[in-house]
């Protein structure tokens, strides 16, 4: 039995708008999620994004490399003291936003691997503004703001061929738009495509929200609904009524699995997945709750990630921003959390390694190589950025100068092996700037021996 509500009746009454929330964080890979590090370099200027080098880091690759691949491993960093790093991070993969207005249905998107829905191939996907996915263009289901009930025979104002996971009403326009991605990861043939709702507001009740997922899994057809929150709206009645399930592309004999005790109702989730398992012949489906819930690593377009870091053992985040620079004088462990969707939260850790025994002498006459320059260690050089060294003589006289880490000092003006410089005493000055893009310094001597 079909239950039709159209909420156009009480539009006139109820305040419609899209619910903003930024999320908090904490960081450990959990759930096949992973936070990755970038620790990028420049001087005094934004880097070169070319040049960024990315790290995974984890506790569990395995589960890393199932959810996301071709990341190059993690990279040691290590310098001296003073030398400046940036450090951004960066959860999953930015997925692809789509904009629907209320009760929409987007254009359709390619499928990147064959999939099959009740025994059908399909190429491309279509996304509802109210929390499903369809396989058939669906032109009679724009507009429609009703929950119904599967299987469902007879109706043709409704989705066919489509995944409820869930069917709710929803408000996916307005501020802090967009709420709907979605993409594609891993490789042939296991490969998944991943539709995402993110504190997506429900209609009638703005201070509520949803986030879910939609997993289609190349290969097996199997299809998982990942929802990591889905609260009761019971402003009004039939509006706060949702359903969860598949349903085939026949109007009058239509095939449909509901989840059971959420098909047509009031119903809430809480981190909850349910997956859809077709049979040998493709035109049933199995359904198998109680799998592990676990939210595939995409990033949400917009602000609906909060990023915390942390120094050390301190309990205190020292920046709120997705991009820091730090400049240790000793060996520090810095912890990053990520809060994406008003809930999911991950942590992770990156060490930057400082080695203090800066050279306080060289000789570019010596038969020993490493000791015929001076040089500052920062390794690999793509993790420094804001880099700039000067050195002085006993004068106040400046004779060399670099934004170059790698470039050692040869003991001449500026490195033109002509000018030589006498021995003695040197100043090396380590410039760099602070949050508040103040330069601050860091300094040291150095004898030259001839």
């Amino acid at each position: 039995m079909l239950n039709f509500h159209s909420r156009r009746f009480h539009s006139s009454f109820v305040t419609r708008h899209a619910l903003f929330v930024i999320c908090h964080s904490s960081f450990v890979i959990r759930y096949a999620s992973l936070l990755f590090l970038f620790l990028s370099s420049s001087l005094f200027a934004q880097p070169d994004a070319s040049r960024n080098i990315r790290i995974k880091l984890g506790s569990d690759p395995s589960k890393a490399s199932s959810a996301l691949s071709g990341l190059n491993p993690f990279v040691p960093v290590t310098i001296n003291p003073g030398v400046p790093v940036t450090l951004t991070a960066e959860y999953g993969k930015i997925g692809t936003p789509v904009y629907i207005a209320e009760d929409g249905v987007s254009p359709g998107y390619d499928i990147l691997f064959p999939f099959s829905f009740f025994g059908k191939q399909y190429s491309k996907f279509y996304i509802g503004a109210n929390g499903w996915i369809s396989f058939s263009p669906n032109p009679q289901a724009v507009g429609v703001d009703v929950i119904f009930s599967i299987p469902s025979s007879g109706n043709q104002e409704i989705p066919r061929n489509c995944i409820l996971g869930p069917l709710v009403l929803l408000a996916p326009e307005g501020a802090g738009s967009p709420y709907i991605y979605f993409d594609t990861i891993g490789e042939a043939p296991n490969r998944k495509l991943v539709v995402m709702w993110c504190q997506c507001p429900m209609y009638a009740c703005n201070d509520l929200t949803v986030t879910f997922q939609i997993i289609l899994y190349e290969t097996s057809n199997i299809i998982e609904t990942h929802i990591s929150r889905k609260p009761e709206c019971t402003t009004l009645t039939f509006d706060g009524f949702s359903t969860l399930g598949v349903l085939d592309g026949n109007v009058y004999d239509s095939k449909g699995f509901p989840v059971p005790g959420k098909n047509n109702t009031l119903w809430e989730a809480d981190k909850e997945a349910w997956r859809f398992e077709p049979n040998a012949s493709q035109d049933i489906y199995n359904i198998i709750q109680n799998i592990d819930y676990q939210l595939i690593p995409i990033t949400p377009p917009g602000d609906k990630i909060e990023y915390r870091w942390y120094e050390g053992s301190n309990t205190e985040p020292f920046s709120f921003d997705q991009t820091v620079v730090v400049v240790p004088n000793e060996t520090t462990t810095y912890l990053v959390s990520a809060t994406i969707c008003n809930g999911e939260t991950f942590t992770e850790t990156v060490t930057v390694t400082v080695k203090p025994d800066i050279p306080n002498a060289f000789n570019p006459g010596s038969p020993i190589d490493g000791n015929r320059t001076f040089k500052i260690f920062g390794t690999p050089p793509e993790n420094i950025t804001k880099y700039n060294i000067k050195i002085y003589n006993r004068w106040g006289q400046m004779v060399f100068i670099s934004n170059d880490i790698e470039q050692p000092w040869d003991g001449s003006i500026n490195n033109n092996e002509i000018d030589k410089c006498p021995e003695g005493v040197y100043v090396w000055v380590i410039y760099y700037e602070n949050a508040n893009k103040t330069k601050v310094t860091n300094k040291g001597t150095v004898t030259l021996f001839r």
